[in-house]
């Protein structure tokens, strides 16, 4: 069964022979068939390549394998194979999950149903035999759709939950996105990106709904969901802030950058709001530089002044209002503050 309006689905690969019968088994079972499906292939070694090419010619879409001869990263990866992509939308995809049959149809209703620029949703946790382990909600709670600069500035949804309108990927040159938020070098990842562009500016239906079998096993680039309970605690309250991190120049770059776009030609509905995130993430950037104040300084009660002084002026105000939040309080008195455990940035 086809879609009223067509999806790309973006997949990138990397010696994923292991499970990538499955999930392109998935992507076939679709109640509703994408108009195509992108595999770019990392310059794997295994039977990654083989076994795209097998299905290709039994597929009921069209498949275009493209072969890198050295390799992007996955990032970088899942941004070339993109701009390939012709769909009206586009639903990124790993090379090791399984696809539930009404993900894709589900994802378009909804979009077309509200008006969003993305949709995320939640999965069912496996393992690598596919026995289910768990569920992975991304702090989704509810169905809603959020609007610009709603949510966290930091934040992220995986990017396997993510179908998108293909127009958000090309307002702002993804080539020019700066430095990844949550690890040390390199550019900012595919689905940060996306979370970026959409959440500044667009509207995002966020779903707890399971549409996705997410498989963890020893392979994965993604984070592990697991660790001690310090750990969680530290994740869930936030981005510990460190010099060498610099989350204020990548903010103040991206209020550079919704200007930029904001003073261009682009006819495209949501270039009014870029004005309005252009100033909000200037705003984040001087509270970041603040909070690495916070976490270099000697003296406790010197680190305890900037940390109120900081409040004081609203950088702990909730994500609506241009702030930071609340966890990030928390965050900063315990680990910048009291240096309860020294600062880890992770994802």
């Amino acid at each position: 069964m086809g879609c009223g309006a067509s999806i790309s689905v973006v997949m990138a690969t990397c010696n994923g022979g292991r499970f990538l019968s499955e999930q392109l088994r998935s992507i076939a079972n679709q109640v509703c068939l994408p108009a195509e499906l992108i595999i770019s292939d990392d310059a794997s070694t295994d039977d990654t390549i083989e076994i795209a090419e097998e299905f290709l010619r039994s597929a009921p879409f069209p498949v275009k394998i493209i072969q890198n001869q050295q390799r992007l990263g996955y990032g970088n990866n899942f941004i070339g194979a993109t701009k390939q992509a012709t769909g009206c939308y586009i639903a990124y995809c790993d090379q090791d999950d399984i696809w539930l049959p009404d993900k894709l149809q589900s994802a378009l209703e909804a979009i077309e149903e509200s008006g969003a620029d993305l949709y995320v949703h939640g999965a069912i946790l496996v393992d690598a035999a596919g026995t289910a382990t768990g569920v992975f909600t991304q702090g989704i709670r509810k169905r809603s759709l959020q609007k610009p600069l709603s949510l966290p500035p930091w934040g992220v949804f995986y990017g396997f939950s993510m179908v998108f309108r293909r127009e958000i990927f090309y307002l702002i040159d993804a080539d020019d996105r700066g430095g990844h938020t949550f690890e040390w070098v390199g550019s900012l990842s595919h689905d940060l990106w996306i979370y970026f562009i959409a959440a500044s500016i667009g509207h995002v239906v966020v779903d707890p709904r399971p549409l996705v079998m997410y498989r963890r096993h020893d392979r994965n680039e993604t984070p592990s969901l697991h660790g001690n309970f310090l750990r969680k605690i530290s994740k869930y309250l936030g981005l510990a802030a460190h010099k060498n991190l610099r989350r204020d120049a990548i903010a103040l770059h991206r209020s550079k950058i919704l200007m930029n776009f904001f003073e261009s030609s682009n006819s495209s509905r949501l270039r009014i709001n870029a004005e309005k995130a252009s100033q909000y993430w200037k705003a984040i950037a001087h509270f970041e530089a603040k909070r690495i104040e916070i976490y270099t300084q000697n003296g406790a009660l010197t680190r305890l002044s900037l940390c109120l002084k900081l409040l004081w002026v609203g950088g702990y105000r909730s994500y609506q209002r241009g702030g930071l939040s609340w966890r990030l309080f928390v965050k900063d008195i315990l680990f910048g503050v009291a240096k309860f455990r020294r600062p880890v940035v992770s994802s």
